[in-house]
């Protein structure tokens, strides 16, 4: 009886802690809430924008696709430009593959999506003080604390979602060549890549915005950082010289070779992660401490 009583209690004790968490759980979620969806509102335009761009280029590049299968000559001419690609982390395997092909041209969407992510974080964090919204936000019963993770959020969210409707996109474009699983294999792993790119460069924008004091200043300073570290990233491949520099450009993270291949190097991950956390981390430190222009 006394072992049934105790089983009970701890069962009791077990359920109101959990029933705790959830009450906990859902009152934050009420809370931010309403940030979340005013965000998702005020950054919709934008990406679709960006959604419909990219997936217009993939539609372009997909006619070009046609002029290379079944062409031997226009092959061979490309394939004379496999040094040049190489060192635009691009392996020229088989051209008249759709997942050779989409390697090719993927610097159309790691650049364009890091860009994104860049200046979505940037543009997250710092628009209160560009809209003046600042002082009205924050009027509410929403602490800083609060509203950071509200935008991280939306973030997250809608970097995960242009690129799901990129990759599915390709995916779709690119069925009538019928491709083969190899194709499919390499756009999860693209995926993959093209999304650790976007979250190590959204820290990065979320970041600066953070610490820069002209929310103006931090939008050009995320997009040098893009522009430079991928101009370094080409830099690498050319020479062997100055490969150490290949830590400090997150294109080498995760480059399309090493997709196609289904490479992906533990080093890499555990920097993009420590990026992110550090990026994250130092959000919530400097956001919190800010003395925001109204």
């Amino acid at each position: 009886m006394k072992k049934i009583k105790k089983i009970l209690s701890i069962i009791k004790s077990s359920v109101v802690k959990v029933w705790g968490y959830v009450v906990r759980a859902w009152r934050f979620t009420l809370k931010t809430t309403n940030v979340i969806r005013r965000e998702i509102v005020a950054n919709f335009r934008s990406w679709l924008i960006w959604t419909v761009s990219l997936i217009a280029v993939l539609v372009v590049a997909s006619l070009e696709f046609a002029a290379f299968v079944g062409n031997d000559s226009l092959l061979e001419s490309m394939a004379s430009f496999a040094a040049f690609f190489k060192a635009l982390g691009v392996e020229i395997t088989d051209l008249s593959t759709p997942e050779g092909f989409v390697s090719l041209e993927s610097v159309y969407l790691y650049i364009p999506l890091a860009i994104y992510g860049a200046l979505l974080g940037g543009t997250l964090i710092s628009k209160e003080e560009r809209d003046k919204t600042a002082e009205y936000l924050f009027t509410l019963p929403v602490s800083r604390t609060k509203v950071i993770i509200s935008k991280i959020v939306v973030g997250v969210f809608y970097n995960i979602l242009v690129n799901l409707f990129v990759v599915i996109a390709t995916y779709l474009t690119y069925l009538r060549f019928s491709p083969t699983q190899a194709f499919t294999e390499f756009l999860i792993n693209l995926s993959i890549g093209l999304i650790g790119t976007q979250m190590v460069f959204m820290a990065i924008g979320m970041l600066l915005a953070s610490t820069m004091k002209q929310y103006k200043k931090s939008g050009a300073a995320t997009l040098g950082i893009v522009i430079g570290t991928y101009f370094l990233f080409v830099l690498i491949g050319f020479t062997d010289k100055i490969d150490f520099l290949r830590f400090f450009t997150p294109f080498k993270y995760f480059a399309a070779g090493d997709m196609l291949n289904g490479i992906f190097h533990l080093e890499y991950i555990i920097i993009s992660i420590s990026i992110f956390i550090v990026g994250l981390s130092g959000l919530f430190i400097f956001y919190r401490r800010r003395d925001l222009n109204i």
